[in-house]
């Protein structure tokens, strides 16, 4: 697998054993939050 970063967007990049490749993209909306939005995202991803 390979990840590359670029602004904006982050990419997964993998390549199969059988030679297809497969690209997750991942897409920020450019909103920028503050310390706050920690305890969101602790609350809606930890068990």
């Amino acid at each position: 697998m390979v990840e590359v970063a670029v602004p904006g967007q982050r990419w997964e990049i993998e390549f199969m054993d059988d030679g297809t490749i497969e690209i997750e993209k991942f897409i920020s909306d450019g909103e920028i939050y503050d310390a706050a939005e920690l305890e969101v995202l602790l609350k809606g991803f930890s068990d």
